[in-house]
């Protein structure tokens, strides 16, 4: 199962699941990151640093940690 920080930046993924406790989960809540959600990864880097997703229609950054909580599915 890939992870956003497998995905290549401007691919559109859908979040099948968020691996974590009750805490990760209610933080993406907030931030509007929800299972089923279709989200476009607009920049991740290889040397760290946050990574930027558009949610919405609203840029959402996230720790590479939180990232690699969420498993996705890459769509066309």
């Amino acid at each position: 199962m890939k992870t956003l920080l497998d995905i290549n930046n401007g691919k559109r993924v859908k979040i099948l699941k968020i691996s974590g406790g009750r805490g990760i989960r209610q933080h993406l809540q907030c931030l509007g990151i929800h299972i089923g959600d279709i989200v476009t990864l607009k920049k991740s880097s290889f040397l760290g640093g946050p990574v930027l997703l558009e949610v919405n229609g609203f840029d959402v950054a996230l720790g590479r940690g939180v990232a690699s909580k969420i498993e996705v599915e890459e769509l066309e």
